[in-house]
């Protein structure tokens, strides 16, 4: 693995990067499970990767995620008759897709803000 430093200048702080060694992942195998990865955090479509990715960690660290976005989404649905609250979710729910689909696509296996560290 070859390591990358970052930095503006000689004074400002360096953060160490490795980048992964990506010859021995193949290409179709990655886009695959990023598809999979991404739709776990569309509402109803994480049954797909529910399905199809279980073999792969990766896979299952985002449907867990998703899977409780889906939980999310439902106390949405049945508290929409309250409209403060109801705000307060719509605004979570879009942050929360957001990151985790950013998440994805930079490879990382972060937890979403709030709910992801119940989610395990």
């Amino acid at each position: 693995m070859e390591e990358t430093v970052i930095g503006a200048d000689e004074n400002a702080s360096k953060i160490k990067f490795k980048a992964p060694d990506m010859s021995k992942i193949s290409l179709r195998k990655v886009n695959w499970l990023t598809i999979l990865a991404v739709l776990s955090y569309i509402h109803v479509l994480v049954l797909i990767p529910l399905l199809f990715g279980r073999k792969s960690p990766f896979v299952q660290f985002h449907v867990r995620q998703g899977m409780a976005l889906l939980f999310v989404w439902v106390i949405f649905a049945l508290s929409f008759h309250l409209y403060l609250f109801s705000w307060v979710f719509i605004v979570y729910l879009v942050v929360a897709i957001i990151s985790g689909i950013n998440n994805v696509a930079r490879g990382r296996e972060r937890a979403l803000p709030i709910l992801g560290k119940y989610v395990k």
